[in-house]
């Protein structure tokens, strides 16, 4: 080691033997028992979809603004062959908080499966160590249900929703909103009030989560203007400003000295590398390779690590630069020492799947990566020299001599260890049996499923790729309300790819947004037949049976996708609705209060819960349910005619028209809302007016799906006589 200052100053004098011989013994008693300066604290970030690069500090010219990111690495490690586990987000988180490969954490799939919580997490571990620890999350696809926010005594990943709906998977909170969160606990937690006993002595643990570079990118002002045409560079930009932005608050509240700070991405996007132009089907660099950067005390400023390592390695790691190290066994390696010696650590073998192909009914891909030789298993393998073709446009499987048996063997047994293998999901059920049975279907013997293994070849998505493609097109294309067009679209992809699941389904919801429920039935009802084990198709099914009428076939197709994964506040809500439509109140109440239960944050659940209390006659159970989903959904505008009538029950008509002129502000096409106020109006004597509003709803009604509406306007403006 180096002496310091005083030690060299110690040396200096020309002494006796045995006095050079003493002062040399202290010096190195002094050294060798010398701690290495260690964190107290940890910041985690994870930026999604970002691209190694398109960071700075990995090369990228002039593409890439990211000088926070940039500056954090020269005042730490850099990892330049940091790989992720999977380009699927939720799969890639657990790895990331656990050190476990996805085969043995058992999130395979994004919106799938729930965190097994005798598992450890780096928040679990932590967290038993006496810290604090949060987590601020930006999208839905990593919302609580899924369960990573083991371990964490706040975990805040409030999505914005349209109108208390559940959201997608990719509904998401911009970067700024989540650092806003994230900054005013970090400053909360870290005041200092005097109190030596308070609990913001604790070390803490602060994870944040942005989503902003994910598509579709639309990056905000100026980002917008600055990078036109470049719309991902500007969603990377703005995420680095939000980075800079926690990094200034945790200088400001006085800890960064004390603080280990790791920046890294779940994946990459393809960006139209391979044909893929977002991620998730195939397992190229252009989707596994991520930045890795870690500031701690201890490790050498503008340190750079050649060697292959995995996100597996980086819980394992960061317990250790806290001096926490791991006490339970995981996939990744503390890399700990090494960093903080900033020497390279032992070369591994580097492991990524990913599952999402299956959905389509094409072949699972895994990965290995051994040094510079990168193996991917299918149906059709692949081999990659990574040194002379890091753009993996040359396979050598097939050359003589090619080492694929060995890659093959050991991702084999990768798979044989699963924690849940794929072949318990091959099963049919005697309640799945008789579940399709009652819906006229027979399940085969040996149905297409999520997660099945298949006797016969499945597809390369490699080789499906165009199809892909013209799927994500047409996908998008519903999603902006162009249903005749996506239709079309579908219908063609659907007949080039048969057995393909997803194609059918989006299919099948084309169909039902423009109308054709009928023709939209049997596509449904195909799914759940071939993909008996898999929530989704049975949920779809259900809302199909409902929208036709089919009520007792509905509820039990939506009890079947409850089997399946009883975490469902959607199909748990769906059950409540089909009840309540037979007038079976308590049933209802009891659906939606557990809908409510499950998802704090359905505004949909609630305000159903209220319109059941409210029928029942619990008026103050009712009010407090309604209250709850305007809280958690304030562009929602049901509760408040719910509101509204408990208000009209009550005798207060000036309390109720002010909640039914709320609910028509936010949602002005409501007849229902609008028939309302005209009810409030006449019974604080305001017959012209009243009159005036039910007129305007005979106006508005004119479809048949407002028969109902139209009738009771009709009704009540008769009994206001030639009022005008």
């Amino acid at each position: 080691m180096i002496p310091t200052r005083h030690q060299a100053t110690i040396f200096a004098p020309v002494l006796a033997t045995v006095a050079v011989l003493a002062t040399l013994a202290l010096a190195s008693l002094q050294v060798g028992c010398r701690r290495e300066p260690r964190a107290e604290n940890l910041v985690l970030v994870t930026i999604d979809t970002l691209r190694r690069d398109h960071v700075g500090i990995y090369g990228a010219g002039t593409k890439a603004e990211t000088p926070y990111l940039d500056a954090l690495a020269q005042a730490g490690v850099r990892f330049d062959q940091a790989s992720a586990a999977a380009p699927l987000t939720l799969v890639s988180h657990a790895t990331i908080l656990s050190g476990l490969w996805p085969p043995h954490h058992g999130l395979r799939q994004n919106g799938a499966g729930r965190w097994d919580a005798t598992k450890t997490t780096l928040a679990s571990h932590l967290a038993a160590q006496g810290y604090q620890t949060a987590a601020f999350a930006s999208a839905f696809v990593l919302d609580r249900r899924f369960g990573l926010d083991h371990g964490f005594e706040l975990y805040d990943v409030e999505i914005p929703r349209a109108e208390g709906a559940r959201p997608a998977l990719e509904a998401e909170r911009r970067g700024d909103a989540t650092i806003d969160r994230a900054i005013r606990w970090l400053t909360e937690t870290r005041r200092d009030d005097g109190n030596a006993n308070d609990s913001n002595n604790r070390p803490f643990f602060l994870w944040v989560h942005l989503y902003d570079p994910h598509a579709p990118y639309s990056p905000p002002s100026p980002f917008r203007e600055r990078f036109a045409e470049r719309e991902y560079e500007g969603e990377v930009a703005f995420v680095d400003a939000q980075l800079g932005r926690l990094l200034a608050a945790v200088e400001q509240a006085g800890v960064a000295r004390s603080t280990a700070v790791a920046v890294t991405a779940d994946h990459g996007e393809g960006l139209g590398e391979h044909g893929e132009s977002t991620h998730g089907l195939l397992l190229y660099e252009s989707t596994l390779a991520v930045p890795l950067v870690i500031r701690a005390p201890g490790i050498p400023a503008g340190t750079k690590l050649a060697t292959p390592t995995s996100l597996a390695d980086l819980a394992p790691t960061l317990a250790g630069l806290v001096g926490h190290p791991f006490s339970t066994p995981t996939d990744g390696k503390d890399l700990s020492e090494a960093l903080q010696r900033g020497a390279e650590p032992p070369s591994r073998d580097v492991y990524a799947e990913t599952r999402y192909p299956e959905i389509f009914g094409w072949s699972p891909l895994s990965a290995l990566r051994r040094r510079q030789m990168k193996y991917i298993e299918s149906s059709s393998p692949e081999l990659y020299d990574l040194a002379n073709d890091s753009k993996e446009t040359k396979n050598l499987a097939a050359e003589s001599g090619a080492p694929t048996r060995g890659f093959a063997e050991q991702l084999a047994s990768m798979e044989q260890s699963a924690v849940a293998p794929a072949a318990e999901n091959t099963a049919v059920d005697e309640e799945t049996r008789k579940r399709l049975a009652s819906l006229g279907y027979v399940a085969s013997a040996s149905p297409r499923s999520v997660g099945a293994t298949h006797a016969s070849p499945l597809p390369n998505p490699r080789d499906r790729i165009q199809l892909f493609q013209r799927f994500e097109q047409a996908f998008g294309k519903l999603s902006r309300g162009e249903t005749a067009v996506a239709a079309r679209e579908l219908a063609a992809l659907a007949a080039e790819d048969p057995k393909n699941p997803s194609f059918r389904a989006k299919l099948a919801r084309a169909l039902r947004d423009a109308g054709q429920l009928e023709q939209a039935l049997p596509l449904y009802h195909q799914t759940a037949v071939e993909s008996p084990r898999d929530p989704d198709a049975w949920y779809e099914l259900a809302t199909a049976l409902r929208d036709t009428g089919r009520l007792d076939a509905a509820r039990s197709a939506a009890e079947q996708a409850l089997s399946l994964d009883d975490r469902r506040s959607d199909a748990q809500n769906l059950v409540g609705l089909v009840h309540l439509a037979a007038g079976r109140l308590e049933e209802a109440a009891r659906a939606f209060a557990r809908a409510a239960e499950i998802d704090p944050q359905d505004g949909t659940a609630h305000n159903n819960l209220g319109n059941a209390l409210r029928a029942l006659g619990r008026s103050d159970e009712a009010e407090h349910a309604y209250q709850r989903s305007i809280a958690v959904a304030p562009r929602y505008a049901d509760p408040w005619n719910g509101l509204g009538a408990i208000a009209v029950e009550r005798d207060r008509p000036q309390d109720a028209l002010a909640s039914f002129e709320k609910a028509i502000a936010l949602a002005p096409s409501s007849l229902e809302a609008r028939l309302n106020r005209g009810i409030a109006l006449e019974l604080l004597g305001n017959r012209v007016e009243a009159a005036a509003a039910y007129r305007d709803v005979l106006d508005r009604a004119s479809g048949p799906e407002h028969a109902g509406e139209r009738q009771a306007a009709t009704q009540l403006l008769s009994r206001l006589g030639s009022i005008r």
